[in-house]
């Protein structure tokens, strides 16, 4: 007997929908990859995507097929260069990281903490770049990986091309779909974007991780936000005189950048 049409597109949605969960999980299994975990095995990839080992299995087939994994020693698994190509690809396509390099790598040496480049990418802030802190101190956010919705510094000035009732739409939306909402509250958060945006500049207290204090100021091109340089500090290191340091190098630096992508901005 034929399958009626309800019962064939039934069928249809849910084939599209297991297809896309399992691109979803591939492209999830090559981002656990990172510079302090260059490889792992199949149960180190199972315990942290919290899949089942027979399923990693089949999705590393899938990658090694493509040739974006292969088999190092002792059963452990690394990218290929094939993804570094990608890595190169994006950054010709994104020249702010380029021209953005020199000047957080300046501001990096100048306050002795990691810079971080941020932007708005679907919808979410996005660390771009990153220049390592020249101290121990080492960030967990990794080039690529998205930042809270509605936690730290940055957010506050990434809302900035948007209008206030979109930035309503986008807190709700945020909290809706799960997101950790603000730390003092909906009203409060909408009250210090307005606040940051006059000023470009930012500031987190322990939003994000503990322990972590970091300002943000914008980068600024054909008079909107289009990215913020961040100095996530640790917190225990940092009075009154330093904030003020590392906040006024933090907004010269972004400044400096800003002047760099459009000639006639006026800080």
């Amino acid at each position: 007997m034929r399958k009626d049409l309800r019962t064939q597109a039934r069928e249809t949605v849910a084939g599209t929908k297991s297809g896309a969960d399992s691109a979803r999980r591939a492209l999830e299994m090559l981002f656990a990859f990172t510079e302090n975990k260059p490889s792992a095995s199949v149960r180190d990839l199972a315990e942290t995507l919290d899949i089942p080992v027979p399923s990693v299995h089949r999705y590393v087939a899938m990658l090694r097929e493509m040739g974006l994994l292969e088999e190092g020693t002792r059963g452990r698994y690394h990218l290929t260069m094939r993804v570094a190509a990608l890595a190169r690809a994006a950054r010709q396509a994104t020249p702010l990281v380029d021209l953005a390099e020199p000047y957080m790598r300046r501001l990096a040496e100048q306050i002795g903490e990691a810079v971080l480049l941020i932007r708005m990418v679907g919808g979410q802030p996005v660390c771009s770049h990153r220049v390592e802190s020249p101290g121990r101190f080492r960030l967990s956010f990794e080039p690529g990986q998205s930042l809270p919705l509605l936690r730290g510094a940055s957010i506050r000035l990434l809302l900035g091309p948007m209008t206030p009732t979109q930035r309503e739409n986008y807190v709700d939306s945020a909290i809706q779909s799960g997101a950790q909402p603000p730390l003092h509250g909906r009203e409060r958060f909408l009250r210090e974007v307005e606040r940051d945006l006059k000023r470009g500049w930012s500031v987190s207290n322990e939003e994000i991780d503990e322990g972590v204090w970091a300002p943000a100021a914008a980068v600024y091109e054909d008079g909107n936000v289009v990215a913020t340089l961040s100095a996530p500090c640790p917190l225990f290191r940092m009075d009154d005189q330093r904030r003020n340091l590392v906040i006024d190098t933090v907004r010269k630096a972004s400044a400096d950048l800003s002047n760099a992508l459009d000639p006639g901005f006026s800080s």
